[in-house]
C-alpha cells in the first residue's frame, strides 16, 4: 500500500506544480478575459485532482511519507517554469531548491522510521476539530491583512498541514475499518470532515493572495516544507503517531526542518523574479520612489485581494 501511496503522491505533486503555475499566472500576469478565466479554471481543476490523489494516498500510507513527497513538485515547477514561462535556472535558484529538498527528505527519512498507525480518540479528534475551526477563521482574517508574501505562504502551510493531518485521520478510519468504522467517532467524524472543507476553502483563498504577490516556486517551497512539518507535529501530539522518538531523532527532525525553512528563505531571496524586481527598483529611483518600494511587500499583499476577487468571480461565472 505504501508504494501505491508514493505513486499517487508523486502524481499529486506534478498536478500541484502545474496547477500552481496556471493559477499564479492567471492571477498575477494575465489581463481579464476569457483566456484568464480558462487558465484559472484549469488550475482549479488540477488542484481538485491534487486533493483527490492526496486523500487516497493519505488513506494508504503514513502522513510522514505522503506529505513530504510534495517537495518533488518543486522540481516539476522548475521544469514547467523553464519550458513555458521562461524561468532562468541560475545557480542561486538551483541551490535554494536543492537545500529545500534536502531538508524535506531528511525530515521524512527520519520521521518515517518511527511512524505507526494513529490512535484516534474522541478527545484528540475534538482538539483537532477546534484547531481547524480556529485556523479557518485566522486564515480568513490573515488573507485581508497587510501581511507580505512569505507570511502568507507560512500561514497557508500551517492550514494545509493541519488539513492533511485531519484528512489522514478520516481516510485511515475508512481504509482500516470500512464505512461502518465511522460509527466509532460518531458525529465527530462528520464535524471533522466539515471542518476540513472549511479550512481547505480558507487555505485556498489565502494561497490565491500569495500567488498574487510572489512567485509560484516560493509558494510551492513553503507549502512542501511547512505542510509536512505541521502534519507530523499534529500526528505526534494528538494521535501518538510518532511515539518512541529518541532525542537524537528529535534533534535530527529539528535540524532538517531548519534546513528546509532556510531553503525557502533562500528561494524567496534569490528567485529570478525577486532579483529582477529588486534590480529594476534601484537605478535612478527618487527618494519618494524608494519609500514606496520599501512598503511594496505590504502594499502588494493588500492589493492582492482585488485581482483575486475578480479572478474568483470570473471563475464562478464560467
Amino acid at each position: 500500500m505504501i508504494i501505491s501511496a508514493v505513486v499517487l503522491a508523486t502524481a499529486a505533486a506534478f498536478c500541484l506544480a502545474l496547477g500552481t503555475h496556471f493559477q499564479q499566472h492567471a492571477v498575477a500576469a494575465m489581463a481579464p478575459g476569457l483566456r484568464r478565466r480558462a487558465t484559472w479554471l484549469t488550475g482549479l481543476g488540477l488542484m481538485g485532482l491534487v486533493t483527490v490523489l492526496n486523500v487516497i494516498a493519505l488513506g494508504l500510507g503514513p502522513v510522514s511519507i505522503v506529505q513530504p513527497i510534495g517537495a518533488v513538485s518543486l522540481v516539476f515547477a522548475v521544469l514547467i517554469g523553464r519550458r513555458f514561462f521562461g524561468l532562468r535556472l541560475g545557480a542561486p535558484l538551483l541551490i535554494s531548491i536543492a537545500v529545500t529538498l534536502f531538508g524535506v527528505f531528511s525530515f521524512v527519512t527520519t520521521s518515517a522510521r518511527f511512524a505507526h498507525d494513529i490512535v484516534a480518540t474522541e478527545q484528540s479528534v475534538t482538539w483537532l476539530l477546534a484547531v481547524l475551526v480556529a485556523l479557518s477563521l485566522f486564515a480568513g482574517l490573515f488573507s485581508i491583512s497587510s501581511a507580505g508574501h512569505i507570511p502568507r505562504v507560512v500561514m497557508t502551510g500551517i492550514v494545509f498541514g493541519t488539513v492533511a493531518a485531519a484528512t489522514h485521520v478520516l481516510a485511515r478510519s475508512v481504509v482500516v475499518a470500512g464505512l461502518p468504522g465511522l460509527d466509532a467517532l460518531g458525529l465527530r467524524w462528520w464535524l471533522l470532515l466539515t471542518a476540513v472543507g472549511l479550512a481547505s476553502a480558507a487555505g485556498f483563498w489565502l494561497v490565491q493572495t500569495a500567488y498574487a504577490c510572489g512567485p509560484a516556486e516560493t509558494v510551492l517551497a513553503g507549502l512542501t516544507v511547512i505542510d509536512p512539518i505541521v502534519a507530523v507535529i499534529i500526528g505526534a501530539g494528538f494521535f501518538g503517531e510518532y511515539t518512541g522518538l529518541t532525542p537524537l531523532a528529535t534533534l535530527g527532525l529539528l535540524a532538517s526542518a531548519g534546513i528546509g525553512v532556510g531553503g525557502v528563505w533562500m528561494l524567496s531571496r534569490f528567485h529570478p523574479k525577486v532579483l529582477s524586481a529588486r534590480t529594476s527598483a534601484l537605478p535612478g529611483a527618487p527618494a519618494a520612489g524608494a519609500a514606496d518600494t520599501a512598503t511594496t511587500p505590504a502594499a502588494t499583499a493588500t492589493a492582492a485581494a482585488a485581482p483575486t476577487l475578480r479572478t474568483l468571480h470570473q471563475g464562478t461565472q464560467s
